[in-house]
């Protein structure tokens, strides 16, 4: 294929952002060593995990939207190639990821007993269709693969782009269920819609309980086979599509309208001119602008703000290091003992710190339990008006034949409409109860161990000062300044071992309630998996077992009066599972919050352990001899300079990333 832009997307964006990428691990690589002969605490393992994520990280846009849009072809358009050739077809299961490779090669990854995935399986591309789908007759079972990877050697991918295929929207549960469990993974959404049937009540149920819950404000919205609405109608369709997604669209500029099957043949046969006019190329300039720029910002910033941390604390330490070494052995144990007693001290203070804070979660359980049940008699009072007031499309007729087939439509089409009220109702809750308490509950937190973190910090640095008296003065202005965020400085040392601050932590402080900004798509996730999710099962055995319809009721009441056992049977459902979805609902959200309390701990452990070992290591290196502590001396002045160096090159990689 040609050169020709339309053809093969401008990758600029992409290139420049994996020139910064190698760079950040270049920068990380450079400083490890240094971490390493200094012995800072857990820095090694934090630097790793930094180095982890900047290398691998890679931009992953995952392709959403229910069957028959047009959603694999959209993929194979944006690819260039059918590279899926086969995954349109209704039962595809798994997530298929497609990555960038020299060769053409597929992997397929079992799943584990835990729900993580297996050593991989190399497999060929043309027989990755037989482990990633199910049969047709038994749409319900799971995959026992986690998830299928697509080796190709396609440019789109190259810089380090990952397109992702996901099971479509409201086929069978076991697949959704897949879609769903990736959604937080993705760093752009992409979400089909069929222009000849946009925006169905299912596709806008989805928008409204998972994308927002999981915090995906930025959504691009594609209307596909737009070439098949006749062209008098286009203008108009497209103005009612744009109208139907205004409440979900954070910017105008992110709804597209395309003819992915024009485009993918453009592309095929080397058709600029079939490839401009399918809309593609607005759709794909726009995507590496936001990956690269939006996105592509926090993916650098983030690991940048972890390195300049550990850039600070390294210089901090070579130079308590060097005072430490002109002391004599005598005077290193002295200090190392006497330093024992106000440490220990502060690890009761820590547990201390600790017991209260979980206190709290558990006082914070309490709160949102209330609420939840709260909730839970509010939604158990709307159900009843939800019902009478839908006009199902399906309802009973006269024919006694087709009595039975149209209960069942009716029944599934209400118990639907119903679950998905529930499940709108419960997405509204969280957004304007549950998140506002946990903010309120997390204030509190902060504010009632903010005087007992201060004075733990403040402890901490007299001490360090204390180590180096003829360095105490300076010493001492250093102190004042760390005090002015005390759980800032604690956070930033234990933060990468607790949560993936990929996101709400970049270019921000490192507090609890960013942390809680970054835990609230978790919270959503796991309180919705608790809380929703109605099947009409239980609804058609107690109506279909009746005599609800016998008799010479009129139609009209019969449907009304079917409406009004739909409903009661749904509240009767969630009334028999309140008391256990409160619980688990409690047990989700404890769970993510205690995020920050292992934070907080983690970080109270490693100040007392820094001090430790700093008076330790000049200890065992004086008692090595004059001969280790002059080598020593020479390292930390080499390191000295080579974190000058880093820290340069780290604020112009800064600098440029901003810009």
């Amino acid at each position: 294929m040609d050169d020709n832009p339309v053809m093969r997307r401008s990758n600029g964006g992409y290139s420049a952002w994996r020139a910064r990428q190698e760079t950040l691990v270049e920068l990380i690589d450079r400083l490890t060593p240094i971490i390493s002969g200094l012995s800072i605490g857990s820095g090694v393992k934090k630097l790793a995990s930094v180095r982890t994520r900047a290398a691998s990280e890679a931009f992953k846009v995952m392709i959403v939207g229910e069957f028959k849009r047009g959603k694999s072809t959209v993929i194979n358009a944006m690819l260039g190639d059918k590279v899926l050739p086969s995954f349109a077809r209704p039962c595809t299961a798994i997530i298929n990821e497609v990555m960038w490779a020299d060769q053409r090669s597929a992997l397929i990854y079992p799943l584990e007993a835990d729900g993580s995935a297996g050593d991989p399986i190399p497999i060929g591309v043309e027989e990755i269709v037989d482990y990633v789908t199910i049969g047709a007759d038994d749409d319900n079972t799971p995959n026992p693969y986690q998830r299928a990877v697509v080796r190709w050697p396609l440019e789109l991918c190259r810089n380090g782009v990952v397109v992702v295929d996901s099971p479509g929207l409201n086929e069978a549960p076991e697949r959704e269920r897949v879609t769903l469990a990736y959604l937080e993974q993705a760093d752009v959404l992409v979400f089909v819609v069929d222009c000849q049937a946009a925006m169905s009540r299912s596709e806008q149920l989805f928008l409204d309980v998972h994308v927002k819950a999981r915090g995906h404000e930025d959504v691009f919205y594609v209307g596909n086979k737009i070439n098949l609405v006749e062209e008098e109608e286009r203008e108009d369709v497209q103005r009612e599509i744009r109208k139907r997604l205004g409440p979900y669209v954070s910017r105008p500029d992110r709804v597209f309208f395309v003819n992915a099957r024009a485009a993918l043949n453009g592309r095929r046969k080397e058709d600029p001119a079939l490839v401009c006019e399918s809309g593609m190329v607005e759709l794909e300039r726009a995507l590496e602008d936001f990956l690269t720029r939006e996105r592509g910002r926090a993916k650098i910033l983030s690991p940048a703000r972890e390195l300049k941390y550990l850039l600070i604390e390294a210089r901090e330490q070579i130079e308590r290091r060097e005072t430490l070494l002109n002391q004599n052995v005598d005077q290193l144990r002295s200090t190392y003992e006497r330093v024992q007693v106000p440490l220990n001290r502060l690890e009761q203070n820590r547990r201390v710190i600790v017991a209260q804070m979980e206190g709290h979660l558990r006082e914070t359980r309490a709160e949102v339990e209330d609420a939840g049940r709260r909730f839970m008699q509010r939604v158990m009072g709307q159900v009843p008006t939800w019902a009478r007031e839908y006009d199902p499309e399906n309802k009973l007729g006269a024919n006694p034949f087709k009595a039975r087939e149209k209960m069942e439509m009716a029944v599934r089409e209400i118990s639907d409409h119903l679950s998905g009220r529930i499940q709108v109702a419960f997405a509204e809750w969280q957004e304007k109860e549950l998140k506002p308490l946990l903010q309120r509950r997390v204030e509190d937190l902060e504010r009632s161990i903010d005087d007992d973190v201060k004075q733990f910090v403040t402890r901490i640095d007299e001490i360090r000062a204390s180590l180096t008296p003829a360095e105490a003065e300076t010493q001492m202005f250093k102190v004042s300044d760390k005090n002015a965020a005390p759980l800032e400085r604690l956070l930033a040392d234990a933060v990468s071992f607790v949560l993936d601050p990929g996101t709400a932590l970049s270019g921000g402080k490192f507090s609890l309630r960013t942390m809680l900004t970054t835990l609230l798509p978790q919270i959503a996730v796991g309180a919705l998996a608790v809380m929703v999710g109605l099947g009409p099962v239980a609804i058609f055995a107690m109506l279909l077992g009746g005599n609800l319809f016998r008799g010479a009721l009129q139609l009209n009441k019969a449907n009304q009066r079917m409406k009004e056992q739909v409903a009661e049977q749904v509240v009767e459902e969630l009334r028999g599972r309140a008391d256990v979805d409160v619980q688990n609902l409690g047990d989700e959200i404890t769970k993510q919050l205690r995020v920050m309390r292992d934070a907080i701990a983690q970080g109270l452990d490693s100040e007392i352990k820094s001090i430790r070992d700093e008076v330790g290591h000049a200890l065992k290196t004086k008692e090595q001899g004059e001969e280790d502590a002059k080598k020593t001396g020479a390292d930390l002045r080499r390191y000295s300079s080579e974190l000058n160096r880093i820290d340069e090159q780290l604020a112009d990689l800064i600098m440029d990333v901003a810009l």
